[in-house]
């Protein structure tokens, strides 16, 4: 009898800043709980006979895992005994990751990375509490193709403060020139409590933020990309 596919999120609660518009589970200046967490993930994982399944995709997410020590994500890594084929993915931030933790990534066997760039404009960037500039971006990304990864996302949030089509527009040109294989791009949701929420802010309406979701999915088309799902376009494979 086959055996069941399934998909395993691991989730890193820990952050260097919580973006002004985060309402997931994260928390900064937590360091101190990063071991006692890992352990009781690794405690769970261990409650679980994986070998009943097959794991077809392993992603983690966050908060940023690529925050805390690539030493904590091996050992997670580990318990998990990654399938060949297994498309194994890891979020990261520019301004937590460096040549090591991507060399590291790589040893554990992750094959594809997931970076939040957000936005390419450095002053929208610090509106929304984002600790990287869109050079700090840049970096990590061709570092990330240097030490060999082939897959790579970049994340992109949508009807921004003061977020128009021209300004998406040149998001969109400056990521392209990257040639990223996927491009995920998230409208934002402004959540009721969070700093975001709080600030006196100007949004695009509803018709404006209509025009740069056609604008984008548009524009991916055209360069190739597929729209798969609502939010994420891929090139072919």
């Amino acid at each position: 009898m086959s055996k069941k596919e399934i998909g395993i999120y691991i989730h890193i609660p820990f952050c260097k800043q919580k973006c002004y518009y985060c309402d997931f589970v994260s928390f900064a200046n937590c360091e101190n709980r990063v071991e006692e967490y890992v352990d009781a993930l690794c405690k769970e994982i261990d409650s679980y006979n994986l070998e009943e399944y097959e794991v077809t995709s392993i992603y983690f997410g966050g908060g940023t895992p690529s925050f805390i020590d690539s030493k904590f994500i091996g050992k997670i890594m580990s318990k998990l005994k990654v399938p060949k084929n297994c498309e194994t993915t890891i979020e990261v931030n520019p301004g937590t990751v460096d040549r090591k933790k991507l060399l590291d990534y790589k040893k554990f066997g992750f094959n594809r990375l997931s970076i939040g760039l957000q936005t390419t404009d450095n002053e929208l960037l610090k509106t929304i509490g984002r600790i990287h500039n869109f050079e700090q971006f840049v970096q990590n990304y061709n570092l990330a193709r240097e030490v060999g990864f082939e897959n790579i996302n970049v994340d992109l949030i949508l009807a921004l403060p003061g977020g128009s089509v021209g300004q998406v527009k040149k998001d969109l040109d400056r990521v392209l020139e990257l040639k990223p294989e996927h491009i995920s791009t998230y409208s934002l949701i402004v959540e009721e409590g969070t700093p975001l929420s709080k600030m006196d802010l100007e949004f695009p309406s509803e018709d404006e933020e209509r025009k740069i979701y056609w604008t984008v999915k548009n524009v991916l088309e055209q360069n190739g990309y597929v729209h798969y799902e609502i939010s994420n376009f891929a090139k072919p494979r």
